[in-house]
């Protein structure tokens, strides 16, 4: 059986001199990680907030009822 283990760590930060700083941080932890599991790995990317989706009213719809198959 395979495992796959995760541990996940959000940030916020200012610029990329405070995210290095995080970075340098973090792979010291994983220093001592790697001493139980050497195949740990570290994946940081940076994540976008999403924008804001403008939202239109939709259109009225008809007064009467479209009924479908009657005769």
């Amino acid at each position: 059986m395979m495992l796959c283990g995760q541990i996940s760590i959000e940030l916020t930060v200012d610029d990329f001199v405070e995210a290095a700083d995080h970075q340098r941080r973090i792979e010291d932890l994983l220093a001592r990680v790697r001493e139980s599991y050497p195949e740990a790995t570290l994946t940081m990317r940076e994540r976008r907030q999403r924008k804001a989706l403008g939202l239109a009213v939709a259109d009225r719809a008809p007064a009467g009822l479209a009924r479908y198959g009657e005769a």
